[in-house]
């Protein structure tokens, strides 16, 4: 069932559009007073809305702004008198789908539903599609508005029209693994296998014989013949997740094969050739770890040679809305609801402080989604996360003592975990850096910028490590 919303303040407006568009399936609801009607747009989003330009207590531009900004993809058509078209015209150049000047007649009306409703499903069949590809270990980093990510993007996908090794640089949850496979899905080989190996994940003393396959009888309990990750990666890609973990014999292994293409599995006296492509990632300073004598300086060229960096999120920031957006809808549709985000909800998302990057902001989405019974998201659907910082708006409200308290604490803990993150969490080496003792800066950690319960207590999402 299509869902038709009009929203115009003259009662006989929505009475004729009900009256004429009688078309099976399609359903037509109508509301005379713009507020109500933006929320039930907002709870339950219909299929197209008929929204009138000038209304009393909330103007059609302003009930745009905020509908589109929560669901960009519902088609918004202007009911517009004589001498308001201007209007319409610009809010189409912002997105809105199209304009019925009053009085209309019913076959106008009607084409212009048959369009709309055509475009919703269109848009519905893209969000399948998407829902598909994000199975398929499609991009969540690779949603972007954001200039610096484009051009890292726009490099990875001149790399991936040859085989050069490509190293993806950035902090964790910036999407590296979903870069990797970006660039697999644009190769010659995309439809070969993705092979992605967490060289952390495993101990020492097994890595080598995963990596690189065994023969039967090479050591006790090798009771056959085992291809390694390399080797099952032929015609694929494989991917090196967290490469400077790897031990520094191990390194060696991999230079000569980087270099070789073939290799010899444990036990084995036969080459054997790989045809892949390699890409590897990490969030490490791998030039600081050469001179310190723990990373190969011909393997670190070799696989570099080309390099990606991508942006922590506090550097993306006009991202920050577009993806909480999205993972919104995905995190709906998964769990069965039908949930938007009011602009106070977007306004503290881009207050936060997103240390885990994407990542830590798909979490956060998960969580409000599988938690919220369904309808608006708003500021306070965030207290579980950690505070948000507060603007000059909000302190005015508050005496001049208060304020300036709430401020300081507010500033205290947002430089000190700067500071200690800067720092990867050594608290002793934060505490020189502010030079202030140690005691002190477990002072600054403590102040809670939310003092409603007149506590002070340590930020939920902090890590204190020596």
């Amino acid at each position: 069932m299509s869902r038709i919303l009009v929203v115009d303040d003259e009662p006989a407006m929505g009475e004729n559009i009900q009256r004429m568009v009688r078309l099976p399936g399609v359903s037509v609801s109508a509301f005379t007073d713009p507020i109500k009607g933006l929320a039930e747009a907002q709870a339950h989003p219909p299929d197209l809305i008929f929204l009138d330009i000038r209304m009393p207590g909330l103007a059609g531009d302003e009930f745009f702004a905020r509908i589109h900004a929560s669901h960009p993809a519902i088609p918004i058509v202007f009911l517009t008198a004589y001498g308001s078209v201007e209007g319409a015209v610009a809010a189409m150049r912002n997105g809105a789908f199209d304009y019925l000047q009053k009085p209309f007649k019913r076959d106008d009306l009607l084409l212009v539903v048959k369009r709309a409703l055509s475009h919703s499903s269109l848009e519905r069949e893209v969000t399948k599609l998407k829902g598909r590809l994000e199975e398929l270990g499609e991009s969540d980093g690779t949603q972007t508005h954001s200039p610096a990510m484009m051009e890292q993007l726009e490099k990875c996908r001149r790399a991936a029209t040859t085989d050069a090794t490509v190293m993806i640089l950035g902090e964790s949850g910036t999407g590296k693994e979903v870069t990797a496979r970006l660039i697999h899905n644009l190769s010659h080989r995309k439809d070969g296998p993705f092979v992605p190996v967490e060289c952390s994940a495993m101990p020492g003393s097994l890595i080598e014989s995963e990596l690189f396959g065994y023969e039967k009888g090479a050591f006790t309990g090798a009771e056959r013949m085992k291809k390694g990750l390399i080797e099952s990666s032929d015609g694929g890609t494989l991917f090196l997740d967290e490469i400077g973990d790897l031990g520094v014999e191990l390194q060696t292994r991999l230079f000569r094969f980087a270099e070789e293409r073939a290799l010899r599995r444990l036990g084995g006296l036969t080459q054997v050739p790989v045809d892949c492509r390699i890409l590897c990632a990490t969030n490490q300073d791998l030039r600081a770890k050469i001179k310190a004598g723990s990373f190969r300086e011909e393997l670190f060229y070799r696989l570099s040679v080309v390099t990606v960096t991508l942006p922590p999120l506090r550097e993306r920031v006009e991202d920050i809305p577009f993806l909480a957006r999205f993972f919104l809808e995905r995190f709906s549709r998964r769990y069965g609801k039908s949930i938007a985000g009011s602009p106070e909800f977007y306004e503290a998302l881009l207050q936060k402080r997103w240390s885990g990057n994407v990542r830590e902001l798909k979490n956060v989405m998960e969580r409000v989604v599988a938690l919220h019974s369904g309808g608006v998201l708003n500021r306070e659907d965030l207290a579980e996360d950690s505070p948000v910082k507060q603007g000059a708006g909000d302190l005015a409200r508050l005496p001049w003592k208060d304020a300036r308290e709430r401020y300081l604490a507010s500033f205290e803990l947002a430089y000190a975990q700067e500071v200690l993150e800067r720092c990867c969490g050594n608290v002793s080496a934060a505490a020189r850096e502010a030079e202030v003792d140690r005691k002190t800066f477990y002072q600054l950690l403590k102040r809670d910028r939310d003092q409603e319960s007149g506590e002070s207590s340590p930020h939920p999402t902090l890590t204190v490590g020596e």
